[in-house]
């Protein structure tokens, strides 16, 4: 029998824990969220979110209640307070019948009567009961009431409202408009009509018109329409918003202009325009308008100056003021206090003027190497020189080889500026102007003289200031084993040529002695190493104009 009895209280016990288990797991469950199918399917997420947020609104005024303005309903609750010997106070709902009803006063009837009438009529009533009693009469609550909220919303329903919510605020209640609905022209149909009210939420949202969203009564009905995507006026140009905007009659070029966000302070205003098609729909009429007094007064309350009527297929373009607020920059590279990108003021500011931006030259910088690079130089195409790029040398006239070995030698867009004239000896008569996107590019002061070509031991040797070409093939081993020694040229820094034997030159630090090999080799080759050599020795300026074009 005892054991009978634990095997019961086992089971017992057995199917409370799976209950109280079953329980637990049941209450980790939430109800599903309904995703309406069709045309207005909506992000559940996201509209869930705006709905507790726009719910949290309810009641909330925008402003105090106007007494004059704000009319009584069913529902609304009126505190009045009786100065007497004992004070009395009341909080009274309005009947359903729009009566307020007041102990051992009155029954008065305040529907649809404004706040202001409904005090004076409770202080007469009262001053007759209580006469000389002060009346203190205030609106303590406001009604609810429903609206319903139908069309292209998130969630068409039925939802909570009072006197204090716009039109606005109820379709956020209900979700909001969707991507595929349409912010102007939207229904607001009264209980006990027919006839709409249209609202214009783009221009509420776009610079705060308040009339175009207006508050909500009992019994609305807001219905959001589909995007028309035929009848649309559009604007491009200088405004902060350009785009397509649903046309509704009476739209004006200021209310177009105040729906984009207003005109950029670049808009050229003496010539706006406004294209327009004519009834057939083959031609169009361009018509210019002058809104120079626009420019202080587009978000004004009063009518501007040269306003129109706009049609439906409008189009509106606002120009730029040439050259609006241009910005012309230089870049200064390599020794100098502080590289990087001035500003100039294009055919104004100096080269000078620039360097003293730029902290002026370190004591490494190497003025005689220094060159300015204008890249709209670099855009001037020499017809003569393509055209002979692709022939061989062989097939060159002497005039035109020597026009060729020139031209391919030359740094394109480099202006010829002593550095050393200019910041050392003070000669200011090549001083340039600058211009938008110049480059300015000061080496290091280069120590050394290049020996390459047929020597021994061809590279770098410190330079030592008196001494020849030949000294310094000497200090590099020698001549080559075919080296011409009628052939050597010395290269300068910016890429001049010259004999090794000629008296036209004078050797610097950063220059380049170049030995040919014997005459056999092809005359090509020998061209080929030297204007490598003149390439090395422009590298830099490749890397200028890539930072140019990075700008």
């Amino acid at each position: 029998m005892k054991q009978n009895r634990i095997s019961a209280l086992i089971v017992i016990l057995f199917i409370g824990v799976v209950s109280f288990a079953s329980a637990q797991r049941g209450s980790t469950f939430t109800k599903p969220r309904f995703i309406p199918k069709g045309p207005y399917e909506y992000d559940t997420t996201n509209t869930e979110k705006g709905i507790k947020l726009a719910e949290s609104s309810v009641g909330l005024l925008t402003r105090e209640v106007n007494p004059k303005e704000y009319r009584i309903g069913a529902g609304d609750v009126v505190s009045i307070s009786i100065g007497t010997i004992s004070p009395l106070h009341y909080s009274i709902a309005v009947s359903s019948e729009g009566n307020l009803v007041i102990p051992g006063v009155a029954v008065i009837n305040v529907k649809d009567v404004t706040l202001d009438s409904a005090k004076k009529a409770v202080r007469e009533a009262a001053g007759k009961i209580y006469a000389g009693a002060s009346v203190d009469v205030s609106l303590q609550r406001l009604r609810q009431f429903k609206v319903y909220v139908l069309g292209a919303v998130a969630m068409p329903s039925v939802v909570v409202a009072t006197p204090a919510d716009h039109v606005f605020d109820v379709i956020e209640r209900a979700g909001g408009i969707l991507d595929t609905g349409a912010i102007r022209g939207i229904m607001l149909i009264r209980e006990g009509t027919s006839e709409p009210e249209y609202v214009d939420l783009q221009r509420f949202l776009a610079y705060g018109y308040s009339e175009a969203n207006p508050t909500v009564q009992g019994g609305d009905r807001i219905v959001v329409p589909l995007r028309n995507t035929k009848d649309v006026i559009s604007i491009s140009g200088e405004v902060v918003a350009q785009g397509e905007y649903l046309y509704m009659p009476g739209d004006s070029l200021s209310t177009l202009i105040r729906m984009a966000g207003g005109l950029l302070a670049s808009a050229r205003l003496d010539s706006v325009v406004v294209v327009r098609m004519r009834p057939q729909g083959q031609d169009y009429d361009e018509i210019y308008l002058d809104l120079t007094q626009w420019r202080d007064l587009q978000f004004s309350d009063t009518s501007l100056p040269g306003d129109i009527a706009l049609h439906t297929g409008d189009r509106v373009y606002v120009r730029a003021i040439p050259k609006w607020n241009e910005r012309a920059e230089v870049v200064v590279d390599g020794e100098v206090v502080y590289p990087g990108r001035f500003a100039i003021i294009p055919n104004v500011t100096r080269l000078t003027d620039v360097i003293r931006m730029a902290g002026g030259f370190t004591e490494q910088a190497s003025l005689e190497d220094a060159v300015v690079i204008r890249v709209s130089e670099m855009k001037i195409e020499d017809k003569e020189y393509e055209r002979l790029k692709p022939l061989p040398p062989s097939e060159m006239s002497k005039g035109e080889l020597q026009y060729y070995r020139t031209k391919s030698r030359e740094v394109k867009g480099v202006m010829s500026v002593s550095f050393p004239d200019l910041f050392l000896r003070g000669n200011h008569d090549n001083d340039p102007v600058m211009r938008n996107h110049d480059s300015i590019l000061v080496p290091i002061r280069n120590v050394y003289i290049n020996v390459s070509g047929s020597v021994r031991r061809p590279g770098r040797i410190m330079y030592q200031p008196g001494l020849k070409y030949l000294d310094y093939i000497n200090l590099a081993g020698g001549y080559g084993f075919r080296a011409d020694m009628d052939a050597t040229l010395v290269i300068k820094v910016k890429g001049d040529q010259f004999p090794a034997d000629s008296e036209n030159y004078t050797l610097e630090p950063g220059d380049n002695i170049l030995v040919l090999d014997e005459p056999e080799i092809k005359f090509i080759d020998v061209f080929t190493q030297a204007l490598t050599i003149a390439a090395q020795l422009v590298t830099i300026v490749g890397v200028v104009l890539t930072i140019v074009r990075l700008q």
